[in-house]
């Protein structure tokens, strides 16, 4: 004798007119409630990477199955394993003479039966249905068999629209960022903008860009969303035995982490975090980035996550990839071949940038220029070839004597515009000593040692950019035919 109620047909009418699927399965799971005496009902959804998540249910709390949920996506018990290995219904008519469910926490539970619900041969959810005080009977399952046909259709139906949502989601999301990679200008407005595209299109919460350093060896973080701004700029060695990007660094390949408390190399970076993905920025066989996501849930990232990110950091990649030859063909543009230094396309933008950033925080700035001195003979006597190496040595020596944030301008033939953000005129004196003492020493030749003269113009405010190098030049003519002289007194000078 079956204990299964019928369920009318004007019933089944309403669940399809249900607003939304998720409205639709949860009035179904009501239904199957109420047509089973003592029966508790749930709709297990299972991702392609055998993690479940509870969709719907009716007779047992929440927070119980929050609970489950978390147990189960430890380790399957053998009836879900089956189910989703099997893709058949798994009837247990006595639980008790069940040995994995003997193993269980004791509960009033006496029949289940699971339904697979089947797409494109993956099994994707799995309708539970169990009984507390009396058991089912084979009858009841054939019983229910129409209503899950009615619930898989619902959720295939679903679930067919979820997937294409999401691929439409994902290439817009393509689309978008190829669109700024060709507006942006440049690398770091551009990952800026890929980070807010990726939060708003796809929700995600912890996001990072790291590119890689070839003189460091290391991954540097240029872009993020959600991490504390004492993490910007992080830099973290690519031979480092810990670190999720690193891992997907050095396998070329993504790494999904789905609950990091049980990872030896997570390296922490977001409080009470569970799960990280990191996709590596691959152009051609080469790792130029890495692409992290975070999350506080546990198996937040599915393979169908990962099939839909790869293209995108892919993209991503080729970008950045484009963007970085750009730049460092804009650099070599600006950049004297022989000596490195900056040339005088590049003079206009530095002189004008440090004058704006001496007036905004009312600093100093002084420009001095340098001249070799007798650099006609070195050529006419030793050859060309030794005053180029002249001229590298020189500015080997000026880069190395000069802070960081010191310019080195070819200005023309043996002549060097230096900029110095910040430095006084009595700085400004000291350093030339030095440099002149360091050139010196330093920058020999057959006829001995290099000697320079300089000619010094400190500003405060905002002159005209033509001024300061002209009066810098004036100086340094001044201080060259003073040296002229001396030399004509004193040949030893």
């Amino acid at each position: 004798m079956n204990n299964t109620t019928l369920i009318r047909t004007d019933e089944l009418e309403r669940i399809l007119l249900e607003t939304t699927p998720r409205k639709a399965v949860q009035r179904a799971v009501d239904l199957i409630a109420q047509s089973i005496p003592s029966a508790s009902v749930t709709v297990m959804g299972v991702d392609i990477d055998q993690r479940v998540h509870f969709d719907a249910a009716n007779g047992i709390p929440w927070s119980v199955l929050r609970t489950v949920e978390a147990s189960f996506n430890q380790e399957l018990p053998q009836n879900v394993m089956g189910i989703i290995r099997g893709r058949e219904t798994c009837f247990i008519e006595d639980v008790g003479a069940y040995p994995d469910w003997r193993k269980r926490p004791a509960s009033d539970i006496v029949s289940y039966v699971g339904f697979p619900i089947i797409i494109d041969r993956r099994v994707v959810s799995i309708i539970n249905v169990q009984t507390s005080r009396q058991r089912l009977k084979p009858g009841d399952i054939e019983a229910l068999r129409p209503f899950i046909h009615l619930i898989s259709l619902i959720i295939a139906r679903y679930l067919k629209e979820q997937q294409s949502a999401n691929r439409e989601n994902f290439l817009s999301l393509l689309h978008e960022t190829t669109l700024d990679g060709m507006r942006a200008t440049s690398a770091v407005e551009f990952m800026n903008t890929v980070v807010k595209r990726i939060a708003r299109r796809l929700g995600y919460q912890y996001i990072a860009l790291l590119l890689y350093d070839d003189e460091t060896e290391s991954l540097v973080l240029r872009a993020q969303k959600g991490y504390t701004s004492e993490y910007d700029g992080f830099a973290l060695s690519v031979h480092s035995h810990v670190g999720v990007v690193v891992r997907a660094f050095r396998l070329r390949h993504a790494v999904n982490v789905a609950d990091v408390r049980t990872c030896s190399f997570y390296l922490r970076a977001v409080p009470g975090g569970r799960s990280d993905l990191a996709l590596p920025l691959m152009v051609g066989d080469k790792v130029i980035g890495v692409l992290n996501l975070e999350s506080k849930k546990v198996g937040a990232f599915s393979r169908e996550d990962i099939r839909n990110l790869t293209p995108l950091a892919a993209g991503v990649g080729l970008m950045l990839a484009s963007m970085q030859i750009k730049q460092l063909l804009r650099e070599q543009a600006l950049l004297d071949g022989l000596t490195g230094a900056h040339n005088r396309h590049a003079m206009g933008d530095i002189v004008v940038e440090e004058l704006e950033r001496a007036r905004r925080h009312g600093h100093d700035v002084s420009f001095v220029m340098l001249d070799i001195d007798e650099f006609k003979s070195i050529n006419d006597r030793l050859g060309h070839a030794e005053g180029d190496r002249v001229l590298e040595t020189l500015v080997a020596v000026l880069r190395k004597s000069l802070r960081t944030i010191d310019k080195v301008i070819r200005y023309g033939g043996d002549e060097f515009l230096l900029v110095l953000p910040e430095t006084s005129q009595r700085e400004t004196e000291l350093t030339l000593e030095r440099l002149r003492a360091s050139i010196e020493a330093q920058v020999l030749t057959a006829m001995g040692a290099v000697h320079c003269s300089a000619g010094i113009a400190t500003v405060r405010g905002d002159p005209k950019e033509g001024d300061l190098v002209q009066l810098a030049d004036k100086r340094m003519y001044q201080a060259k035919a003073r040296y002229r002289a001396q030399l004509e007194e004193d040949p030893g000078y």
